[in-house]
């Protein structure tokens, strides 16, 4: 009887290729997911974007609107910058997840459009918080995942 747990792939001679390339694709969109979160931050704090992102959490009632503008914003940054190194993936990756979830309903749902790139952007950092960083991260080299 075959383990319900053994992963079965459908073409089973690239059963090889495809353990040696997942460290490497999982690495890929950590590493892609950071730097545009990252970007996302740096925008904002070095951009025009702060005005803007106060401007919005007062009209939606979150307070201090100043300060929690620059820690989201902070966050994006820094946090998108060691996600991508692989470093804190795991509670780095959770905040961003809540962060996004907020987004989705409190902004975009009630607007009713552009929330599907962010639902994408949910499940990739709801798979980094549960998964950490991966064989190829800073948590791993150091030997502490959080």
């Amino acid at each position: 009887m075959t383990n319900p747990e053994e992963r079965r792939f459908l073409i089973p001679f690239l059963t090889p290729l495809h353990a040696a390339l997942e460290p490497l694709a999982y690495a890929a969109m950590r590493v892609t997911s950071g730097l545009i979160m990252a970007t996302f931050g740096w925008t904002k704090l070095f951009g025009d974007g702060m005005t803007r992102d106060i401007e919005l959490f007062q009209r939606l009632g979150l307070e201090p609107a100043v300060p929690l503008a620059y820690f989201t914003s902070g966050l994006e940054l820094l946090g998108g910058l060691a996600i991508a190194i692989g470093l804190l993936t795991r509670p780095l990756a959770f905040m961003l997840f809540i962060q996004l979830v907020v987004i989705v309903v409190m902004v975009m749902i009630p607007r009713g459009t552009g929330y599907h790139l962010t639902v994408v952007w949910l499940g990739t950092f709801a798979l980094m918080s549960v998964h950490g960083g991966g064989r190829l991260s800073l948590d791993r080299w150091l030997g502490r995942e959080f």
